[in-house]
């Protein structure tokens, strides 16, 4: 009862935030109804990798998007309604265009002209539909303008002058439509397109001044200090990446000063997203991090400038990282964000991932592809992450009901989660003391981690500790049953050591761990992965199980065996 009180107060309030915003002076868009593009000036790189043989599917009326290959014969892809969602979206974000570009021939930049004159008649004004979703929206106009000169070189006058009216249409729905969102990845993307129009449009100063200093406000709020984008979703910070560094080029061609907070983003973003990098060249998996895509961090790695190390920690959004050898390790002891900026956020407070060399050992499950997948909820609860779950209750709570789906979408409903940290480091050995307060109002319990990094990386010792507020054991009559689990990586082969009291893990380059636990014995239990490209894949976890009130202190470790 009280949490239904709870949640209807939250859309209330959400309810009472979108009229406000939504309530403007007459008058107020008189400026964006001027805009009228003659021509494009500049056409950005596309940092994304581009295939050319994925042009002659596109051709063939075969798109291959969002993990599934769909068909279209030779008809308007555009009309495929009944197609799944993630699908559509990305056949209107456009950015399969680089595949066009990068095959070159007058046949695919004839059929990119093609493809968007079936776009125009069928979805060319602005409706509350997916295809004017702003996010997507502000990823067709990058993509149109990035993509330009292909467009171009094909278009006829008449094809070309009705192209630019859709472009001026696109910047006067995102002006419009980036005052209505929430601050978040959404708006944040609105901003970042309208800036790329600004640079790249030709004869329109009053668009670039706009533009430049809309972009400049929304990174100053939404960029922390320490680089890492205010969801603290690392995927957000790989994304507005890929976008903001062609957009920094696109400013110097032009011989015009980049945007400062553009500037000082892109060096502290560049600085998290080498933070967030696993030994197999990927990020690791929280808070909405999805399928690797190593072959884009490692585009990305050419424009770091501050050659180095990544950083041992991420203080102002709460992650951690021990580095000894090749094996890293990192945490996640932060505080997730307020409620309105937790939609991506998982309920992994505390887990951690390690890698040994380049190969995976320990991970979260991860975001499945597609995201709307109905196995979302499961992939952000704690039992999909590697840290402790309590009575089978995820450490943070997300609405996924019908009533306020529109008002609060899948944030977090559950009431603030405190997490804390502190670090220490020698050169022979890095630790970490961490714990959070989520299972204190339903439970009582505080969770506390320790992890010791040692021996040149070759051990990873643990503390998982249950409390009271106070410090002091649990009581009796409170239940504490407790699981902590360690989700391994589908290439990791486990299997229990010889008197069963170990776990020996075994990893593609030949590297062996041993797992053991002082105080109950570990068992292997089946898994999913998630993060997969080919969608979820089966994999193993260790699980610890127990009593808080009669094992308050789980200590264990992975050796490493020497080979």
């Amino acid at each position: 009862m009280m949490q239904s009180l709870s949640i209807a107060r939250q859309a209330m309030a959400e309810t009472f935030r979108q009229l406000a915003l939504s309530f403007r002076p007459p008058g107020l868009f008189a400026a964006s109804r001027s805009i009228a593009p003659q021509r494009l000036a500049l056409a950005p790189q596309d940092l994304k990798t581009a295939d050319p043989t994925a042009a002659q599917d596109i051709y063939a009326g075969s798109f291959f998007l969002a993990g599934k290959l769909i068909d279209c014969s030779g008809e308007n892809p555009f009309t495929r309604r009944e197609a799944p969602a993630n699908w559509q979206a990305e056949l209107h974000a456009f950015d399969w265009l680089r595949h066009l570009e990068a095959d070159g021939t007058a046949l695919a930049k004839n059929n990119a002209v093609a493809l968007i004159t079936d776009w125009l008649e069928t979805w060319g004004k602005p409706r509350s539909s997916l295809a004017w979703k702003a996010d997507i929206t502000a990823r067709r106009l990058i993509g149109w303008i990035c993509h330009s000169v292909t467009i171009v070189e094909a278009a006829s006058p008449e094809f070309y002058h009705r192209w630019m009216r859709s472009i001026g249409t696109h910047i006067t729905f995102l002006q419009r439509r980036s005052r209505l969102l929430n601050p978040g990845r959404e708006r944040l993307l609105s901003r970042v397109a309208l800036a790329y129009a600004g640079a790249c449009l030709a004869d329109q100063p009053r668009l670039l001044e706009k533009t430049s200093a809309a972009l400049n406000r929304e990174l100053q709020l939404q960029i922390l200090e320490d680089g890492m984008h205010f969801t603290r979703n690392p995927a957000i910070v790989l994304e507005m990446l890929t976008y903001l560094l062609p957009l920094r080029q696109a400013f110097e061609r032009l011989g015009i000063e980049p945007p400062r907070q553009v500037i000082l983003a892109v060096d502290r973003m560049m600085t998290a997203l080498k933070f967030f990098r696993m030994g197999d060249g990927n990020l690791a998996r929280f808070n909405g991090v999805s399928a690797g895509r190593p072959e884009l961090i490692s585009t990305l790695m050419f424009f770091d400038e501050a050659k180095g190390k990544p950083p041992e920690s991420l203080l102002r959004s709460g992650y951690y990282r021990l580095e000894l050898g090749k094996t890293i390790v990192i945490c996640d002891a932060g505080s997730p964000p307020e409620r309105a900026l937790s939609e991506t956020t998982h309920a992994g407070t505390l887990a951690f991932e390690m890698s040994s060399g380049k190969n995976l050992m320990v991970v979260n499950c991860g975001r499945p592809i597609p995201a709307e997948s109905n196995i979302l909820p499961y992939s952000r609860a704690t039992a999909a992450h590697s840290t402790a779950t309590l009575n089978d209750t995820s450490s943070s709570r997300f609405y996924y009901g019908d009533r306020f789906r529109t008002l609060l979408g899948k944030r977090i409903i559950s009431g603030r989660l405190n997490a804390w940290a502190t670090r220490a480091a020698t050169d022979d050995a890095k630790t970490l003391s961490a714990g959070h307060d989520g299972y204190l109002k339903p439970f009582g319990i505080l969770h506390h981690r320790d992890l010791k990094l040692s021996q040149q990386g070759g051990l990873l010792e643990g503390c998982d500790r249950f409390t009271e507020a106070k410090a002091g054991p649990i009581k009796r009559k409170k239940p504490g049953r407790f699981a902590v689990r360690f989700h391994l990586h589908p290439s990791v082969s486990a299997g229990y050591s010889n008197d069963r009291l170990g776990i020996m893990l075994m990893c593609g380059s030949g590297d062996t761990w041993m797992f053991s636990c002082n105080e109950i014995q570990p068992i292997l239990e089946e898994s999913s992965f998630f993060a997969s490209n080919s969608g979820a894949r089966r994999t193993r976890q260790i699980v610890i199980e127990g009593d808080a009130r009669e094992t308050p202190t789980l200590t264990w470790r992975f050796h490493q065996l020497p080979g």
